[in-house]
């Protein structure tokens, strides 16, 4: 969700007191508006459920599903932020509705910032995740080692992961202000401007290299090599995956135990190597974007209906990516499925039946009540 489709105005343009609707509004409507929000709306359910079976289940903490559960934690913030400033922004536009014009503006600087920081929080996560999994589908003793250390020290990894997208996405909140024409009335009456942080050519360094490059370029590319790494390993040789999972448990068992444990480790590898690909698809017209706005944005801007197509599709591709977790989770991991069933959704269930009896009983006291 990098190229947003939020309109940023020059200070300077504010007095022309002149408003235009986006252009392909009808399309946003539907693609954004409903479609999106369906999709945004099932990601946020997935996710939660995912997230919390992860940090709840006792059989999964064993496993030290760490990575992919703040994903799914992620996941959810970055569903809730494509809601609160993609489809509301549709839904200012649609209705011409004034009062959900001046809402949007007043929480899109915070919402604008935490989709940033979580959407690059996720990427690291990711990366963390195919490194370790790409060391543990190696034979080298050097890389083994490696891999033990990350993973005694996931707590650590996932801190700095949050903290680098902190320091490299935290910056959104001071870039962008709410500018208010008081010559004007109406959506002609407020605005979106930049705001320089470090002067105009520090700047476009900062964004446009540094950030973007660190961001955007890098995880894509360093998934990708990753990603393509593993499967080829897992190819190589299926003895070192026996090896590896026997390290992994710390356990030396019967055959059939290392049967089981071979089994689980390319059912998780399998898993990863989706979600790394879904990651991969859902961003590569993301990295096209943001590498045309870095070499020559004038030209983008000058096809403003192919800008404003591609924009409202690269910012949805990754909320649907979001929401295909939780499928891909259940299709390779019998364990995660069995878990999700038997003690989420029953804790949903129950969480929904004890309201209930709560609800009942509140309406029988209040009868009593009414009939004293």
């Amino acid at each position: 969700m990098e190229s947003n489709n939020i309109s940023f105005v020059e200070v300077e343009e504010m007095d022309e007191c002149e408003y235009s609707s986006p252009i392909f509004l009808e399309w946003k409507m539907i693609f954004v508006g409903i479609f999106g929000l369906i999709v945004a709306l099932t990601s946020i359910f997935h996710n939660s459920l995912l997230f919390y079976t992860f940090s709840t289940s006792t059989e999964l903490r064993k496993r030290n599903l760490t990575y992919l559960m703040w994903i799914s934690g992620c996941d959810v913030f970055i569903s809730i932020c494509y809601i609160a400033i993609m489809c509301v922004q549709v839904y200012t536009d649609y209705f011409e509705s004034f009062s959900l014009l001046v809402l949007w503006h007043d929480y899109l600087r915070v919402a604008f910032t935490v989709s940033h920081i979580t959407l690059s929080a996720a990427s690291f996560l990711l990366m963390a995740a195919t490194i370790e999994r790409y060391l543990q589908s190696t034979a080298d003793n050097r890389t083994l080692k490696l891999f033990k250390f990350l993973a005694t020290h996931r707590a650590c990894v996932v801190f700095c992961c949050f903290l680098a997208s902190l320091l490299f996405r935290g910056t959104v909140f001071f870039e962008i202000e709410v500018v208010h024409n008081e010559n004007c009335t109406g959506f002609s009456s407020m605005g979106l401007a930049v705001v320089p942080m470090f002067g105009q050519n520090m700047d476009v360094v900062w964004r446009f290299f540094v950030r973007k490059i660190v961001t955007v370029f890098l995880p894509f590319a360093v998934l990708a090599y990753f990603n393509a790494a593993i499967v080829m390993n897992v190819r190589r040789t299926d003895r070192d995956q026996t090896v590896k999972a026997l390290v992994l448990f710390i356990t030396v068992g019967t055959r059939g135990e290392v049967t089981r444990l071979r089994s689980r480790l390319r059912a998780v590898t399998r898993m990863l190597v989706m979600v790394v690909t879904g990651y991969l698809l859902a961003n590569i017209l993301d990295i096209v974007i943001a590498f045309w706005e870095t070499i020559n944005m004038q030209s983008l801007q000058e096809l403003p209906s192919l800008y404003t197509v591609l924009s409202d599709v690269s910012s949805f591709l990754p909320i649907a990516a979001c929401a295909l977790r939780l499928p891909i989770y259940t299709i390779n991991d019998r364990q995660i499925r069995v878990e999700i069933r038997n003690y989420g959704l029953q804790s949903l269930i129950m969480a929904r039946a004890s309201l209930s009896t709560k609800e009942i009983y509140d309406i029988q006291r209040s009868r009593e009540t009414y009939n004293v």
